[in-house]
């Protein structure tokens, strides 16, 4: 059981992390160039929207999961000042991703977008490090 959650829990951080990462350092560069706007536009509707659902669904999988390895498995993490840590940076990711959906997305603000999705790339990357370091 706690090999299937920490699957999950680890492919969901995938999900998140790896999106971000194509969002930012492949999509948003190819797509600045095109013409008109409004295609773009287009094309950053689409493609978010398709993502921020997955993104919804990240969120809930990693929650639920996390939640279950630590008062199953892994109780000693309450003592673990990292894990703490890893659990407040989580929460400031799901709401950076709150202000960017209903905010910024729902308003077609596509161009602030990026760099509060930039900010949870780096608090991504930050969970990482302190994951590598937690066991």
């Amino acid at each position: 059981m706690y090999k299937s959650l920490l699957f999950l829990h680890i492919f969901f951080a995938m999900v998140w992390i790896g999106g971000m990462v194509f969002n930012l350092l492949f999509l948003h560069p190819a797509v600045k160039d095109l013409s008109p706007e409004e295609t773009r536009k287009a094309l950053a509707q689409k493609v978010l929207k398709r993502f921020f659902l997955a993104v919804w669904l990240s969120i809930a999988v990693l929650f639920l999961t996390g939640m279950a390895m630590w008062h199953s498995f892994r109780p000693d993490f309450s003592t673990n000042i990292l894990f703490h840590i890893k659990l407040f940076v989580f929460g400031i990711m799901v709401f950076n991703f709150v202000y960017i959906y209903f905010w910024l997305f729902r308003k077609k603000l596509f161009k602030h977008i990026p760099n509060f999705v930039w900010i949870n790339l780096i608090l991504g990357i930050f969970i990482t490090l302190i994951i590598t370091y937690i066991r």
